[in-house]
């Protein structure tokens, strides 16, 4: 669901169809995610160290690396959260909305939000 709020980001600065269904499936995705992130961040703050700028300051942030001694104990975490499914319900808007609107990427990569009808399928 993460990738999906990514792939919604760049459309969100639309005022048309698609900005809408944009801007209604990142809240819907984030509303489902709220837990996860919270939990992800955390067992960063558990499992993760200060991070450190430039200067050798503490910055106020966690980090936590895939090659630090504490990341199995974090990825068995939080590994049986993310395999968690979730069927949140996706406002989806006609492909035919969508033609000449989005690039063939993006509408590759959008797929999930548009509802093709038989004969475009």
């Amino acid at each position: 669901m993460e990738q999906m709020i990514a792939q919604l980001e760049p459309l969100l600065g639309r005022n048309d169809l698609i900005g809408y269904a944009a801007a209604r499936n990142t809240r819907i995705l984030m509303d489902e995610t709220t837990e996860y992130r919270d939990l992800r961040h955390d067992l960063v703050m558990e499992y993760g160290t200060p991070e450190k700028g430039d200067d050798g300051n503490e910055t106020g942030r966690y980090e936590l690396r895939f090659d630090s001694p504490n990341w199995p104990a974090y990825e068995k975490e939080i590994t049986e959260w993310a395999m968690l499914e979730h069927e949140p319900d996706i406002y989806k808007i006609p492909a035919k909305s969508a033609i000449g609107q989005l690039t063939g990427k993006e509408m590759l990569d959008l797929e999930w939000m548009l509802e093709f009808e038989d004969e475009d399928a």
